[in-house]
């Protein structure tokens, strides 16, 4: 019996442990203590209890859950801190860049559309006309006459009773517009992805050419010592031969840097719609960059500690699925009776007595009802309602796979994230031992114990070094950009004013 009392007193020993955090750290977060929290992701951890709470304590753990996602958020280091004309420019994209200005047409087409869909909330009018002359050769008239003939019908119609169809029509429009808004969105945060990514790109670009202009300078300054050795017999044609290979090597090198650098800025100048960045406009290095590992950690936890964890390809199919629900129902109501209200006014050609001499024309002023009904169509509404119901359970599945995979795509991640971190830690230690190196060495020069030759190998491996720790600061800073696109919470969307989630 004990052994089954105990695990319950465990429980409620949980609950009132998670319920005494969860007061704690509110308070925390009213007094600007958000950025001290060792154990958020046991808190997370924590939110399947979130279901036995008080409204008042969910709602307490909602707030919190934001507001630990957004500290641990600004926390963060991105690119666009580290380079404030980065910054600039993806502020600029937005408007300039030639992926945002298709969007934009995007969403021109999306308005238009839902202008479209809710037409059919408003009243219609139309009509026809037409005036002729005729000649009527009558049996109770002894020669032909020439009459003039009008006869129109204007009327204006408003549904009345359509089954809801017009209202999920409209309805469909608007949902639309937000799924085109929401790609909208996430093609910005994927083209910021790309400018960041293609920045870091261009710095490791300009020192990888350095490095390379540097090693053709040593080449030539072997083969200068070897013509030397040659022109003495000190060496044979053959090791001659070699380090002129050598240098046209270095020298096809460093062509193929500055090209690959050059082609990089016109890439990068396509890509955001600004004029090409000069060589002096690329910054020299990537300044080191401070990681927490416990950053990862808080950004999956706010996350997980969501009732559904979700990102914008999830609000997409959930709109989708809202589309294919109304579509379902008006696809089900093709075959019933639709009514509308007309009001019109028409007017018929010249009618005549039994006196040939009266003659006129009859106006008439009318409004009612018309109803419409679609009896048999061929079986084309059961197909209708087959495909679409098809379609709805296609994004059901897609929208359940979706969403049991967010929270292991989210852990993994962060555990990339922690990779990344580790990696670039490693390359600046070794980084900053080439640079005591390199330093050890000029200062040897300096006392003559040293010559030129043995600095130039050192400042070689230095160069080396430098775009191994730059690639892996870039590839860190890239990786946690990758993370909070995950856990939708990349800051660079805030330059989108305009859009918000629903």
């Amino acid at each position: 019996m004990a052994r089954i009392v105990e695990p319950k007193r465990h429980i409620l020993n949980s609950r009132e442990l998670f319920a005494a955090k969860t007061d704690e750290n509110l308070r925390r977060v009213a007094t600007g203590g958000l950025r001290e929290f060792p154990d958020c992701l046991r808190l997370a951890n924590a939110a399947v209890l979130i279901f036995t709470m008080k409204p008042v304590r969910f709602f307490a753990l909602f707030l919190f859950s934001i507001s630990l996602a957004l500290a641990a958020a600004d926390d963060v280091t991105l690119p666009e801190r580290l380079f404030p004309e980065l910054d600039r420019i993806l502020h600029a994209a937005v408007e300039q860049s030639p992926t945002m200005l298709l969007r934009n047409l995007d969403l021109e087409i999306s308005e238009g559309d839902l202008l479209q869909a809710q037409a059919g909330r408003y009243p219609s009018a139309g009509g026809y006309g037409r005036f002729t002359k005729a000649r009527d050769d009558r049996q109770d008239l002894a020669n032909p006459s020439n009459v003039d003939k009008v006869f129109y019908d204007i009327s204006i119609s408003q549904a009345l009773w359509r089954w809801n169809t017009v209202t999920n029509n409209a309805r469909m429009g608007e949902i639309r517009n937000k799924i085109v808004e929401h790609q909208y969105e996430d093609g910005y945060r994927l083209l910021a992805h790309q400018i960041r990514s293609d920045y870091l790109g261009l710095i490791v670009s300009k020192i990888v050419a350095d490095a390379a202009k540097f090693n053709q300078g040593r080449s030539e300054d072997e083969l200068k010592v070897a013509e030397d050795r040659f022109a003495k017999g000190t060496t044979s044609g053959g090791e001659l031969f070699f380090v002129r290979m050598n240098l046209e090597q270095a020298r096809l090198s460093t062509d193929r840097a500055f090209a690959d650098f050059e082609q990089a800025r016109r890439s990068f100048s396509r890509l955001t719609g600004q004029p090409m960045l000069n060589e002096n406009e690329v910054p020299a290095e990537i300044p080191v960059t401070p990681g927490g590992e416990e950053t990862p950690d808080r950004l999956v936890a706010a996350f997980l500690s969501q009732g559904e964890p979700k990102n914008l390809n999830t609000l997409v199919l959930r709109k989708q699925l809202e589309v294919e629900s109304l579509n379902l129902e008006i696809q089900r109501k093709r075959l019933f009776p639709m009514v509308n209200f007309i009001v019109g006014v028409n007017q018929d050609e010249y009618s005549y007595t039994a006196n040939v001499a009266a003659k006129y024309r009859v106006q008439s002023t009318y409004a009612g009802l018309s109803v419409s009904w679609s009896i048999f169509d061929g079986f084309a509404s059961r197909g209708a309602v087959r495909g679409t119901l098809a379609r709805k359970r296609q994004l059901e599945m897609r929208y359940r796979q979706l969403t049991e995979n967010l929270a292991e795509g989210a852990q993994r991640q962060a555990k990339v994230v922690r990779f990344s971190l580790r990696q670039m830690r490693i390359n600046d230690l070794l980084f900053d031992d080439r640079r005591n190196f390199l330093q050890a060495r000029e200062d040897e020069m300096n006392r003559g114990t040293a010559s030129e030759a043995d600095v130039n190998f050192a400042r070689a491996a230095f160069n080396q070094s430098r775009i191994t720790a730059f690639n892996g600061r870039a590839g860190y800073l890239m990786q946690m950009c990758d993370l909070l696109g995950t856990v939708m919470e990349d800051p660079v969307l805030r330059n989108l004013k305009t859009l918000s989630h629903e």
